[in-house]
């Protein structure tokens, strides 16, 4: 028998404490209502937990964000319906005034309440607020901010910078000292997803080229169109093969055309084929061959060159860039290493000359060519391209499927360089990491537009709990000028008549907008009780988590209670045998 180590008791001791601390745990996850009130009592649990609640908490306030936005917007709505009435009591007036049984001061009168009436359009426009910020006297609604911020954003990263290059690497030209404005619009209603427009010097007699006109172009604007240039926030933009990258590409040749040559006097043909084959247009080809069904009739679709057989359609697009591939590869089979290049160097050498003077001087350097001006060219052209004969005319070689080189300048194809796919063409440098640079090209100084304003004109509300998640809310000018009634005039029958379509009109403008803002509005009640209910299933997941089960937890309790007390006594009689010792003294 062994006094100095009492192994039973200690064994008690130690059994007891740990149903004391059972006895403890329960007790705190009965009084706190949670299974985990440490990083102790579940680790991994917690860190999911955790998680969890950072999206609960996102979702409730992603929704109120919401209740927000349907907030502002009813505001908005509100204000337009009391618009709507201003403009439909103006149409009366007009109406009214539409009637030569009126006399002058009747009119007169008529006049004055419209002109009070348009006064108070303004000013709701312009007072029409939420939470301090102005709703009704912004800018173009159809323009998205993030969409303009993210166009002018690639353009100072890369495709400007790498189209200018393009140009001059495919045919020597270079501008120089040119003033071009960037200029982003939405029009659904145009088939462009960017063009260059110029100002040009006016002869109506001169029937050269593009009729009426002769000349470089000045006042230069690169106008994108965001209904077609999408998406925005990709590197090259858009989907295969229509990049916004090549578009603009496509974009910057007429603008380096415009500035170095007599763009007014060339074929419409020829400074559109010369632009696809910038980027290359094997794509475009493929497509006009099976909508007009043979090559034949891609090159008979050319017709006669001239301005008026051009409508502009993507046919027309591949006529124009299988011509003027045909053009380079005829220049190189007759001693022209650099091909079509000699026609344009020549065109940017003498900036007064047109293609019929491009292409004699061509034909004086190389007496293997078998035309020497534009008539000749096209009967040649028609004669001498089939499909039989595509390659060895004109170089362009169609691939199967995808093109491993789309027919550019600069690719294998065309010229005795690497393959350029349509990824390639524009290789966007130094990728998202890429620098802006404000000024990115050294031939033209650009003008950029006025973003800062841009960003008014549209709300950016958080509608999930994470990154990203987001809509935009854009809101119209719905001021008088904005909807074209801030000077009707009633004073005669016409004038009457004519401030009854202006109002028809206003009347549409603002009806658009309510119906748009009405759309809004719905999107966000169903975006609220979907963060609602994904909310309410979030929790349900971390409350089985991170929340006691009480019932259960009570049996652990009952049962660490018991043999806490147990655990006492038994100590008591572990600390008594030690007693027994003292027997072997009596």
């Amino acid at each position: 028998m062994r006094i100095n180590h009492n192994i039973m008791a200690i064994n008690n001791y130690r059994q007891l404490t740990n149903n004391s601390n059972n006895v403890s745990k329960s007790l705190e996850k009965l009084s706190s209502g949670q299974s985990i009130n440490r990083a102790g009592d579940n680790a991994a649990g917690l860190a999911i937990s955790e998680k969890m609640r950072g999206q609960i908490r996102g979702l409730d306030q992603a929704g109120n964000n919401a209740r927000d936005a349907i907030s502002l917007i009813q505001t908005a709505e509100g204000a337009l319906s009391e618009t709507h009435s201003l403009i439909q009591r103006m149409r009366e007036l007009s109406v009214q005034a539409a009637n030569d049984v009126n006399a002058v001061e009747d009119r007169e009168a008529i006049q004055n309440e419209i002109n009070q009436l348009t006064k108070e359009v303004d000013r709701i426009g312009n007072d029409t607020e939420f939470n301090t910020m102005k709703l009704l006297n912004q800018g173009n609604a159809s323009v998205s901010a993030s969409d303009q911020l993210n166009l002018v954003s690639s353009l100072k990263k890369w495709w400007l910078e790498e189209a200018e290059d393009l140009v001059t690497s495919s045919y020597g030209l270079t501008a120089s000292g040119i003033n071009m404005s960037v200029e982003i619009i939405n029009d659904p209603s145009s088939s462009y997803a960017a063009y260059v427009q110029g100002s040009f010097t006016s002869d109506p007699a001169n029937m050269v080229g593009t009729p009426g006109i002769t000349g470089q172009g000045s006042n230069l604007s690169l106008k994108i169109n965001l209904a077609y240039s999408q998406p925005t926030d990709t590197i090259d933009g858009g989907t295969a093969p229509q990049y916004v990258d090549r578009v603009i590409a496509h974009e910057i040749t007429h603008a380096v055309m415009m500035s170095t040559m007599n763009f007014g006097d060339l074929p419409i043909w020829f400074n559109e084929g010369i632009a696809e084959f910038t980027h290359g247009g094997d794509e475009r080809l493929k497509s006009g061959i099976a909508l007009l069904g043979s090559i034949e009739n891609v090159v008979s679709n050319i017709g006669d060159g001239s301005y008026g057989a051009w409508d502009g359609n993507s046919n027309d697009y591949a006529s124009a860039y299988l011509a003027t591939r045909y053009l380079d590869k005829q220049i190189r089979l007759n001693g022209g290493a650099t091909g079509i290049r000699e026609v344009t160097t020549y065109l940017a050498a003498n900036p007064t000359h047109n293609l019929d003077q491009a292409l004699a001087s061509v034909k004086a350097t190389h007496a293997g060519l078998s035309f020497d001006s534009t008539s000749t060219w096209i009967a040649q052209f028609k004669a001498n391209v089939t499909t039989g004969s595509l390659g060895a005319t004109t170089g362009v070689v169609l691939d199967a499927g995808n093109e491993v080189d789309t027919g550019s300048a600069t690719g294998s194809d065309a010229a005795a360089g690497t393959a350029k796919t349509a990824e390639s063409i524009m290789p966007e440098t130094g990728g998202a990491s890429a620098s802006e640079v404000d000024q990115p090209m050294s031939g033209f100084n650009i003008t950029w537009p006025d973003l800062a304003s841009s960003v008014g004109k549209s709300f950016a509300i958080q509608i999930g709990a994470n990154t990203g998640q987001s809509m935009e809310l854009l809101t119209s000018d719905m001021r008088a000028a904005a909807l074209g009634i801030s000077s009707l005039k009633v004073d005669s029958y016409t004038l009457a008549n004519n401030a009854i379509s202006s109002c028809d009109s206003a009347i549409s403008r603002v009806s658009a907008e309510r119906s748009r803002l009405g759309a809004y509005q719905n999107r966000l009640e169903h975006t609220t009780r979907n963060l609602e209910s994904a909310s309410e299933n979030l929790s349900s997941s971390e409350s089985r988590i991170r929340d006691v089960d009480m019932a259960k937890e009570m049996m652990n309790f009952t049962k660490n209670n018991i043999l806490q007390q147990a655990a006492q006594a038994m100590l008591s009689q572990a600390n008594q045998q030690p007693q027994s010792v003292l027997q072997l003294l009596a």
